[in-house]
């Protein structure tokens, strides 16, 4: 809409609103100018052009996907000529436009959860992509060498009925000495049906997405404890240091509290990330031994270094083995994760393995650790904001925890509340 003299008053004076209008307006006061800067949603070709040098500089300099994403079909050059020809069609360019096709350029094969560009009015837009899980509304347990349905609220398939199919299969939580099962698919886009061989027969089974998915928490939580009939439980939804925490907090002292327990339960499902230090410090503390067997490597360049000098990568570790009766915890760890746990929260897992009987359970983890180390910069004349990571993070085994895939746990729950479906299942 556009400015409207609304003639309200004719006489500062004799300033008497209409009664519906009263709670809206006050009184004329005097107000002294000052100038304030004003959004120009526009830049000239030319601009454009010289952002675009800009942003194949960092690209270049900084992105540390760019060997890897180039080496698997991807072509750089041919994003950065794309967006060329569409500047050079335009005589001028709105920053808008500019920063969603500098995505959609981009966006041709790269996942990477840390890579994104910015503008005012466009937001983040970012390269996330996740594998992720779809389940049936069907429990499965093994029983004499077959898969038996046990629980079910699917028509077609009631109670007793064997199911044929193998990868549909996903472990999770059962009583001792037994095996159950969930029933799904794991994929990049939205599933809603999934076909099964069952007794002989293909049939078409309706799925949701993982229920462990769903979040409860509304504020940040770097480390919280508390006990449930006898069991402790330690909630992380991040990895930074929020309220009163400060860097002198002694995480590795609170680990030592739990040394003598039999078991522990670690709820990160939606751990962002932040402090590798946090989870790595309380797990020295808890086990008296940690280690995160990871290959890492840093990408630096004039960009990174703010100086004249070789664009080259530098190790910052190499993975040796764990040594795991180097450990003092005796106990059960279990570490609870989801789609939410990403990053550092993903880190978390490695030093958590550290202990010798560890279980990984929820859902499977973002898959937002492979690039990391992440930096903004603006774009000179559009102020596009560009988040470029420039370290890689590899697991001993690099598919353990693929960019988009994550880690899988070990017990799969289909709950929106997984932290009661463990304590449940550890006292029965």
């Amino acid at each position: 809409m556009g400015n409207k003299d609304f003639g309200l008053v004719s006489d500062k004076s004799d300033f008497l609103p209409n009664e519906i209008l009263e709670e809206y307006l006050s009184l004329p006061t005097d107000s002294a100018y000052r100038p304030v800067g004003e959004y120009n949603g526009v830049i000239t070709r030319d601009q454009a052009l010289e952002d675009l040098d800009e942003l194949i500089y960092l690209m270049e300099n900084r992105y540390c996907g760019r060997n890897f994403w180039e080496r698997n079909g991807v072509s750089f050059s041919d994003i950065y000529t794309e967006i060329r020809m569409f500047i050079e069609a335009q005589e001028q360019v709105y920053i808008s436009d500019f920063c969603r096709l500098i995505h959609s350029s981009f966006d041709c094969g790269i996942i990477d959860n840390h890579l994104g560009f910015a503008a005012p009015l466009t937001g983040l837009l970012r390269f996330a992509r996740q594998y992720l899980a779809y389940f049936a509304e069907v429990l499965v347990e093994e029983k004499e060498g077959q898969n038996i349905v046990i629980r079910s609220s699917v028509p077609q398939l009631p109670k007793g009925s064997v199911i044929d199919s193998s990868d549909c299969l996903f472990p999770t939580l059962a009583p001792k000495g037994k095996k159950r099962f969930l029933v799904g698919i794991r994929s990049f886009q939205p599933v809603q049906e999934i076909t099964v061989t069952v007794d002989g027969k293909e049939i078409i089974l309706p799925v949701h997405r993982c229920r462990a998915s769903l979040k409860n928490d509304d504020h940040d939580i770097c480390m919280a404890a508390r006990e449930h009939n006898s069991i402790p439980i330690l909630r992380s939804n991040c990895c930074d240091y929020v309220g009163g925490l400060t860097e002198q907090t002694d995480f590795e002292a609170m680990g030592k509290n739990y040394r003598d327990r039999n078991v522990l339960v670690l709820n990160y499902l939606f751990n962002e990330g932040g402090y590798n230090r946090i989870t790595r410090e309380f797990i020295q503390g808890l086990n008296d031994y940690v280690h995160a067997p990871e290959y890492s490597m840093k990408l630096i360049s004039p960009v990174t270094e703010c100086c004249d000098c070789k664009r080259e990568w530098v190790t910052l570790s190499m993975p040796t083995p764990y040594e795991r009766e180097k450990g003092m915890f005796n106990g059960k760890l279990i570490m609870l994760v989801n789609s939410g746990t990403a990053s550092s929260g993903e880190t978390a897992v490695l030093y958590g393995r550290s202990v010798s009987d560890f279980l990984l359970i929820g859902e499977n983890t973002m898959g937002c650790n492979t690039f990391g180390n992440v930096r903004s910069y603006i774009l000179k004349n559009s102020g596009i904001l560009c988040r470029i990571p420039n370290v890689i993070n590899l697991c001993e085994n690099p598919g353990d925890c693929k960019e988009g895939y994550g880690f899988e746990p070990d017990y799969w729950v289909d709950s929106e509340n997984v932290e009661e479906e463990v304590v449940r299942w550890l006292e029965s």
